[in-house]
């Protein structure tokens, strides 16, 4: 899955496939933890959708981060519900790829909330955060998943 799509740090350079993987690795030996998060905008007549992939040392001393964005006619998109698993499914599919080259715990990061009252994607809470843990991941949701919520939100707009 990885492999199919254009990597970038950051600054908006380009990532080989090969030296992403490279740099996860590193990271994840030095002990950063590895945090995926999926955002999505509407626009005119597409969705922006980027997923970020966030290494970041949990003592605060460091992170760097990469993204993937594509761009999805709105028709894909005809409910929040269809928008809101694709978001989760990008981020378990690329969880689930660098989960074969990482040792440490993966977590994904999803843009919902639990709240009804602030969030129209609480609804999806419970299924969403089943559908990660299933597959064996960590799960944050807001005001946590700052992966989908603050740098894949930004990416999305850019």
């Amino acid at each position: 899955m990885l492999e199919d799509k254009k990597i970038k740090d950051f600054n908006n350079s380009p990532i080989l496939y090969e030296d992403f993987i490279k740099i996860a690795k590193k990271f994840d030996q030095n002990g950063y933890g590895t945090f995926i998060g999926t955002d999505s905008q509407h626009c005119k007549l597409h969705v922006s959708i980027v997923t970020s992939i966030c290494f970041h040392k949990l003592n605060g001393s460091g992170s760097r981060i990469f993204y993937i964005k594509e761009k999805k006619h709105n028709s894909l998109y005809p409910t929040l519900r269809s928008r809101m698993l694709d978001e989760a499914y990008r981020s378990v599919e690329v969880a689930i790829e660098l989960d074969k080259f990482l040792k440490g715990q993966l977590t994904v990061h999803l843009d919902i909330g639990d709240d009804i009252v602030k969030n129209k994607t609480s609804k999806f809470n419970k299924e969403l955060q089943m559908l990660v843990r299933g597959q064996g991941f960590d799960c944050a949701i807001k005001p946590d998943s700052w992966a989908s919520t603050s740098v894949a939100d930004k990416l999305t707009k850019n």
